[in-house]
């Protein structure tokens, strides 16, 4: 078999949806299951996240109960970046001072590492929804 034809088998069994290794913070990275790593990386940053909310109360009231959708970016160096903001319900002022105590909480996470493909660390994109319950 000649290396073109190689790369053509290749490529129809290749999957670019999919990464080898998730994101992961420095807390999950002793996990090798892939989805007990993923869920390490998502719990992490949805326990932090929350409690980062927590600490700014003013900011979800006029969500009341409400779910977020979080779409997040993760650069192929670790640089985990807030990409939107999806509210089920909510679609003025409230949103944008939400994105805005979001990317704050971002500045301090604890070091994180990109996600993992054949090898190489790769650019991620993940939604993460938040549920909030302002009472």
């Amino acid at each position: 078999m000649d290396s073109q034809s190689i790369l053509e088998q290749e490529l129809k069994t290749f999957s670019w949806n999919e990464v080898d290794q998730y994101p992961s913070f420095e807390s999950c990275e002793d996990i090798i299951n892939f989805n007990e790593n993923k869920i390490c990386f998502e719990n992490t940053l949805s326990t932090y996240v929350s409690e980062f909310l927590q600490q700014n109360q003013n900011v979800v009231l006029p969500f009341v109960t409400d779910t977020i959708d979080v779409r997040f970016l993760v650069s192929s160096t670790g640089v985990l970046r807030l990409s939107e903001v999806a509210t089920h319900t909510t679609k003025d002022r409230s949103t944008a001072d939400l994105k805005t105590v979001l990317r704050s909480a971002l500045n301090d996470l604890p070091t994180l590492y990109p996600a993992i493909k054949r090898g190489q660390h790769v650019q991620v994109e993940f939604v993460l929804p938040i549920i909030l319950n302002a009472k």
